[in-house]
């Protein structure tokens, strides 16, 4: 059975065998596998729960790297208790073959063995700019373990992308010493945490809950307008973009929060989103905001972000739009609308969804006639009627 990213199977009970193997393979010298053991907040709980080269098991013996053969040996029974996630990373060691990005690769494959076989996780890489990879996780739920793919790409490396669970490999990472590493590998350079990630259609980043929660997720929409206001008020042309979104929370009810129609929402009671007003003359040079209370995550099952031309020709590829999503001590997102389709004025752009409290975004970029075809698409329900603003 192949797998997607965000799908997810159950992998049995008993040990387990992760392999990874990368194309060309030639070149999977040049990738370090490594494995975090998280606990409930999303982070390592001690040293022992970061494994890699230098470190290729965990203290309990649950977690088992092969670094040369790239396979990871699981025993989820014997993890240490508190311990719900087991993610499976990938970073470049670009000291081996002068490799840059994942995008030098074609593809990588994980496979996994145990009680459950046949589980691969393709996944090609060819558009990846980042040089760090989350490939999979194995998580608890229920009383049962799954393995989720995730295939997530984190730019900066080893160094961020450890310290996003908590640890430092400034201190860890050190080149183990002969023979513990069958090829000398220097430690890469300590980096800051990755602030903006480009993401890339279909293939969805989460963002983990901070131990303050999310707080206020800004969804930002900016284009270029073209001609502005011009003498005694009066437009001169130009693209008048709409920002919108259609809710769906837990407790099932749905809305929409949009210009049209002035349903601009509400940040402190359902549907927990509001629009900060409607940029309609083109001077305002930070576009459209929509604000999602992140504090109130747990109530949201799913937000669809979309625009639409309100005004202007549907011509996507002159408003050269980006959306931008952002929420405090996470990474900022872009979104850019980098396909275009002529005569079709909406666009949905990006699908948040609750992902057992993260918030998983996934671009988009498919083009509709109105609301209502979108609608159908993702099958929220509503009743459309013309609206005005």
């Amino acid at each position: 059975m192949d797998l997607q990213s965000g799908q997810n199977a159950p992998v049995g009970t008993g040990p387990l065998r992760l392999m990874v193997r990368a194309d060309p393979s030639n070149q999977a010298p040049s990738l370090d596998p490594s494995a975090f053991l998280l606990g409930a907040e999303g982070r390592v709980t001690g040293d022992g729960g970061f494994v890699f080269y230098g470190q290729p098991r965990d203290p309990s013996g649950a977690v088992v790297l092969d670094p040369v053969a790239a396979t990871f040996q699981v025993d989820p029974a014997r993890l240490p208790a508190g311990i719900e996630r087991v993610v499976l990373a990938l970073t470049i060691d670009s000291e081996v073959a002068g490799l840059r990005a994942f995008a030098q690769f074609r593809s990588v494959l994980l496979t996994l063995d145990g009680s459950r076989t046949g589980l691969r996780f393709p996944l090609a890489t060819s558009g990846m700019s980042e040089t760090a990879l989350i490939l999979a996780e194995l998580y608890l739920r229920n009383g049962a373990w799954k393995l989720r793919a995730v295939g997530q790409g984190f730019v900066g490396g080893l160094a961020p992308l450890a310290r996003n669970y908590g640890v430092d490999v400034s201190e860890k990472a050190a080149p183990p010493p002969p023979p513990a590493s069958p090829r000398p590998v220097a430690p890469p350079p300590a980096a800051d945490p990755p602030r903006r990630i480009d993401l890339t259609k279909r293939q969805p980043v989460s963002l983990e809950k901070p131990r303050q929660g999310f707080g206020k997720i800004t969804i930002n929409l900016n284009w270029t307008k073209g001609e502005k206001k011009g003498w005694l008020g009066t437009k001169s042309g130009g693209i008048d973009l709409d920002l919108g979104c259609m809710i769906e929370l837990t407790s099932g009810d749905k809305t929409v929060v949009q210009a049209l129609g002035d349903t601009f929402g509400d940040y402190d009671r359902p549907p927990f989103a509001k629009l900060l007003g409607d940029d309609r003359t083109g001077e305002s040079d930070s576009g459209e905001f929509l604000l999602i209370n992140g504090n109130r995550w747990n109530d949201f099952r799913r937000v669809l972000i979309y625009a639409f031309i309100y005004e202007g020709a549907p011509n996507w590829a002159a408003a050269n739009a980006v959306v931008t999503v952002t929420a405090p001590g996470s990474p900022e997102l872009v979104v850019r609308l980098d396909e275009h389709a002529t005569g079709k004025g909406m666009c949905a752009i990006a699908l948040l969804e609750n992902d057992g409290g993260r918030v998983r975004v996934t671009k988009l970029i498919d083009y509709f006639a109105g609301h209502k075809p979108m609608d159908q698409a993702f099958g929220f329900g509503f009743r459309w009627t013309a609206g005005s603003k």
